[in-house]
């Protein structure tokens, strides 16, 4: 059974219940709080997560924006999020990290029933070796203290282990063959990240489909994103989430629009990608000449 973190509760009852209010006929803050008795900014701050409203509150709430329907749901949300069970990482780590959209990021992982990754360039991060790991993320934290790559790599240590649960969500991946040839760290390094890739390819949760070279890129398809689909029966408002990295920070997407431009780039990627036999023989093969050149 899925398990859903506590910051993407959280994320979910907040984000929820502010949808709920912005596309209702009574979106007027002010007017909402003076139905439960309280300050306009009580509201906001019900909607950044700062407080929980009572169920009383959260009824009167919902009845205004015309889902009193949805009482059940949100006061069963609420009363997951008052319980706040421990994310892995809240004890595993100082107080400033990881950073809020990092957490997010991590709490979609190990909430998600299935994950869609694409990455032209590089491995993505849930299927990278620990060497590979640091090779990339000493390229992209130039000029930051030692300790905060030390957090990264044991955050993503982490964040890896749901790959290896009793109940991994599926993942699929198509990933850019130039990402194969590109040698981050050295070709030690690299050939063990490949050979990690084959042994990953075999599991019956993983798909990697390779997207050859001479496929070009797919028109819209530039960049990496990574989509998460959440339990519907836990998160009703939101079957998903899609991320993007850019050099400052993670950005997700959660709105049906956004789902859907990446919905397409996906179908586009995954046309012009090798089937995951075709690619599991090519990481194979690939393999076997980096590890003859090196030995």
């Amino acid at each position: 059974m899925v398990e859903v973190s506590h910051v993407v509760a959280e994320w979910a009852f907040t984000q929820g219940l502010k949808k709920l209010r912005e596309t209702s006929q009574n979106s007027n803050q002010s007017e909402i709080a003076k139905k439960i008795g309280k300050s306009r900014a009580t509201i906001g701050h019900y909607e950044m997560g700062r407080y929980l409203p009572s169920h009383d509150s959260l009824d009167i709430m919902l009845d205004a924006y015309g889902h009193g329907d949805r009482a059940a749901y949100y006061r069963q949300l609420r009363d997951r999020v008052e319980m706040h069970s421990p994310d892995w990482w809240e004890d595993e780590f100082p107080e400033h990290f990881p950073p809020k959209s990092l957490a997010l990021l991590a709490g979609f992982e190990y909430s998600a029933i299935e994950m869609r990754i694409y990455e032209p360039q590089h491995v993505p991060e849930l299927l990278q070796t620990p060497a590979y790991a640091e090779a990339l993320l000493r390229a992209g934290l130039v000029g930051r203290e030692a300790d905060e790559l030390t957090l990264h790599l044991r955050m993503l240590r982490g964040r890896q282990a749901v790959l290896d649960r009793a109940d991994p969500p599926r993942l699929t991946c198509v990933l850019g063959e130039s990402a194969l040839r590109s040698p981050v760290g050295g070709p030690h390094v690299l050939g063990e990240q490949l050979n990690a890739l084959v042994t990953l390819a075999q599991r019956n949760t993983i798909d990697i489909h390779v997207l050859p070279d001479s496929a070009g890129r797919p028109a819209g398809a530039s960049g990496a994103f990574t989509t998460l689909s959440l339990p519907p029966e836990i998160i009703q408002d939101f079957p998903g989430v899609v991320y993007v990295t850019t050099p400052v920070d993670r950005i997700h997407y959660e709105s049906p629009d956004s789902l859907a431009v990446f919905h397409t780039l996906w179908e586009r990627v995954r046309e012009h990608a090798m089937s995951a036999e075709d690619s599991l023989e090519l990481l194979t093969d690939l393999t076997r000449r980096l590890t003859h050149h090196t030995s």
